[in-house]
């Protein structure tokens, strides 16, 4: 039996452009062939009026008006009276009291308590000391006031 002959190899390539160049390339010269000057960009750029120094003060018109009558009736209804507010208590402190009490309570019955050995002692410590660290970290150091 004989194998068929491998099919022609197929070349590759990238597309041609397709696009329009609409600007000139920047190689050719200038139209303009004359050199231009730092004068002749100066004069040029101050061809024409004179810009305003400042723009021409708004006109009262309508909004205006209604915008003035809506502010005279919120401050005669007293929503623009803003009074501060007391600051509220933290509950920081008693949520660290509240997770560090039984938890190390936890730890401290692993470490101390009726199965102890050098292990779960080592343990128990172990647990206690990474826990308060890291909750004391993260309440008084990581966390704002809520």
């Amino acid at each position: 039996m004989r194998d068929e002959p491998d099919p022609p190899r197929k070349f590759y390539q990238l597309k041609p452009k397709e696009f329009e160049a609409v600007n000139p390339p920047a190689n050719l010269p200038p139209v303009d062939s004359t050199p231009t000057t730092v004068r002749g960009h100066l004069r040029a750029a101050n061809d024409g009026p004179l810009p305003l120094r400042r723009p021409p003060a708004a006109t009262e018109n309508d909004v205006h008006a209604l915008l003035r009558d809506n502010h005279a009736r919120a401050n005669a209804a007293g929503l623009n009276a803003v009074a501060p507010h007391a600051p509220r208590r933290s509950r920081r402190k008693r949520d660290y009291w509240l997770l560090l009490l039984p938890i190390n309570a936890f730890f401290g019955f692993v470490a101390f308590g009726p199965f102890r050995n050098p292990m779960t002692l080592a343990y128990g410590i172990g647990g206690m000391i990474v826990f308060t660290l890291g909750l004391t970290w993260v309440m008084w150091f990581v966390m704002d006031d809520y």
